[in-house]
């Protein structure tokens, strides 16, 4: 008989830890949606009945996806990041940053408003030309967004006051099961 390990329990993960998964979980599902975007500019995908299925799930899901995740980092990480940095360079740090993300929010609000018509049609069966220049400069945006955020967010947002990031903590979670829905795509082959 094998022995069975005993069941260690698993420590809570930090404030900052669980405000930084709840928002790489969205990283995470918009990464999927990039890579379903990508496949309809790819030559492979042409049987009609995918294309039209996977144009309803990209809109679907960057409608949702977008919307939580902006309304995540505006609405609790961004205030409260901003409200954090007590040094000069910290508040200099934390502005610069702020400031170029929510710049990206607003083109990548803008640039989905433009691809959300032609995958509204393309899901509905209708042939338009696709905006493979629109769909290439969101891709582009959407993913160097994620890696600055990956990069720098997590360093500030660990400057945060303990009882202030359980409260953005909770916030988040509250935003997301909400959403539930809004995230069970996967990426390439699912």
């Amino acid at each position: 008989m094998v022995p069975i390990p005993p069941i260690r329990p698993t420590p809570a993960p930090s404030p900052a830890g669980a405000a930084l998964s709840l928002l790489a979980a969205y990283h995470e599902c918009i990464g999927h949606l990039l890579v379903h975007l990508e496949d309809l500019l790819a030559e492979g995908l042409r049987d009609p009945a995918a294309r039209e299925a996977v144009a309803r799930d990209v809109l679907a899901g960057f409608d949702c996806a977008l919307h939580v995740h902006m309304d995540d980092e505006e609405d609790d990480v961004f205030p409260a990041i901003l409200a954090a940095a007590e040094s000069p360079v910290r508040r200099a740090q934390a502005f610069e940053l702020v400031s170029s993300l929510l710049v990206d929010h607003r083109e990548m609000a803008e640039l989905w408003t433009r691809l959300r018509v032609s995958l509204g049609a393309l899901g509905g069966g209708v042939a338009l030309p696709f905006p493979e220049f629109t769909a290439r400069r969101f891709l582009d945006l959407c993913r160097r967004h994620i890696d600055r955020e990956e990069r720098e967010l997590g360093d500030l947002a660990r400057q945060i006051p303990r009882e202030r990031l359980e409260q953005v903590a909770v916030s988040i979670a509250r935003r997301h099961q909400v959403a539930a829905d809004c995230c069970p795509r996967k990426g390439r082959g699912s």
